[in-house]
């Protein structure tokens, strides 16, 4: 197998700098502004644009940068070798009737795993045919 590198989509990045370019002033505004509710207001908002950045960078992560003929290389530098690979999860979502993949988890013998999130991938026909060959169990979850 040769090195596959897993390309990210840059639009998350993107929306969460114009999201933190409103969130941000306001709620410090209204943090500073006189008044309880007012700054109770702008906390809330501080707080809630730190989770999303808190999940995003999670997500970040944990995902797959690239494959390679001895296993897979993480976004946080972990590497996880291939004899060490342990199962294949599909985790599901069914939303108006319709089920859709949310993301597969490759699951490794020492209980970490690698993320693949196909919303977030732009070369994922290749990624998910590598995944679907992988020589391991093959489940899938509804979350």
């Amino acid at each position: 197998m040769n090195q596959l590198e897993v390309r990210a989509d840059k639009l998350t990045l993107v929306l969460v700098i114009l999201l933190g370019l409103f969130f941000v002033p306001m709620g410090l505004a209204l943090l500073t502004s006189a008044g309880i509710a007012r700054a109770a207001i702008g906390l809330v908002c501080l707080m809630l644009f730190g989770v999303v950045v808190w999940l995003v960078r999670r997500g970040h992560k944990k995902s797959v940068r690239r494959f390679s003929a001895e296993g897979l290389v993480r976004n946080d530098g972990q590497s996880f070798a291939w004899p060490e690979l342990c199962r294949v999860v599909d985790r599901v979502r069914v939303r108006n009737g319709r089920k859709y993949l949310w993301r597969t988890e490759i699951q490794f013998n020492n209980g970490a795993s690698a993320w693949l999130i196909p919303s977030k991938i732009r070369n994922y026909g290749e990624v998910a045919a590598l995944v679907r060959g992988l020589p391991c169990e093959h489940t899938e979850v509804t979350a």
